[in-house]
């Protein structure tokens, strides 16, 4: 099957580890899809990924051009957030979606609504805070964060919470930060990794740098099943990464209802190609579990 990639970062030259990090998810996904004998296309601004066909663009018109266009008779969107919703549209018009659809990806890019879902589904999460406690000012931590956003950008850690307009204000955890990437289609919930996140803490700010895929706990059993509980609340479909802060319980921190970073480790630990699964869950034949063998620890100054 001809099968779309299109990744926004790389291909309207983003910069930054934004850029970087779609460049490598971009590479690890086209690679993979035609190992398994499909023919992939992807949109790029520039130079190619050393696999599959570019389609040379110039800007987010001729981005969404293709993806309205591009012939192919199923594809896969990575784009951020906030930009989600409405080019799933795009894509959905023309083939079929290999990811999520629409409603859920706006779902997950609004941090608030999405974590009040998952607490009326009983998942557990980091609370809101909708107005600190002026008595436990300068005792307690919050973490404050764009409602809308990808990883880490823009979050802080402090103990005099404040939010904006567009942020919100959590409870801050103790705890390991571990993600679950998985991958959900009609034939049920497949659970690939269990990741721990290497993030950088300066100051009141936090960075992620990297992953170490798989990591191997003995919580794995609470946290798969809170993932499939997300899952299922959200209305997640394709390949989906839920981030966790481990301490007394697994907690909910972030959803991302896309290929996540993580991919690219998972790429190279597990047996099975990761186009195949994300192919399988909306056609059909998807395995029971997979097979991971070693580990990866990448860093984005790798990539």
């Amino acid at each position: 099957m001809k099968i779309l990639v299109a990744e926004y970062a790389s291909a309207l030259g983003l910069g930054g580890t934004h850029e970087l990090e779609g460049r490598a998810m971009l590479a690890t996904l086209t690679k993979s899809f035609q190992r398994a004998g499909h023919e992939v296309l992807y949109p790029a601004g520039g130079a190619s990924v050393g696999g599959g066909q570019s389609i040379l663009i110039n800007g987010r018109a001729d981005f969404e051009g293709v993806l309205a266009s591009s012939g192919a008779g199923a594809g896969l969107l990575i784009a951020p957030d906030g930009l989600q919703p409405h080019l799933l549209e795009v894509l959905e018009r023309s083939t079929v979606n290999l990811g999520c659809p629409p409603g859920a990806a706006q779902l997950c890019a609004d941090k608030l609504l999405c974590t009040r879902v998952l607490a009326r589904a009983g998942v557990p999460v980091v609370e809101i805070v909708d107005r600190p406690d002026p008595v436990e000012k300068g005792c307690l931590r919050y973490v404050v964060k764009p409602r809308t956003g990808c990883g880490s950008e823009g979050v802080k850690i402090t103990s005099f919470a404040k939010a904006g307009p567009e942020e919100i204000i959590t409870r801050y955890h103790e705890g390991l930060h571990l993600s679950a990437s998985f991958i959900v289609g009609d034939e049920g919930f497949l659970p690939l990794t269990i990741n721990r996140q290497l993030i950088d803490f300066q100051g009141e700010g936090m960075s992620y740098q990297g992953s170490q895929v798989p990591y191997r706990t003995p919580r794995a059993g609470e946290i798969w099943q809170a993932a499939e509980k997300a899952a299922e609340a959200l209305g997640l479909r394709g390949y989906a990464g839920i981030d966790f802060v481990v301490g007394g319980r697994p907690r909910v921190v972030d959803v991302n209802a896309r290929p996540t970073t993580s991919i690219i480790g998972i790429a190279r630990v597990m047996k099975e190609e990761i186009g195949d699964l994300i192919w399988r869950a909306r056609f059909g034949g998807m395995p029971e579990r997979v097979t991971v063998v070693g580990e990866n620890i990448f860093r984005k100054g790798d990539l």
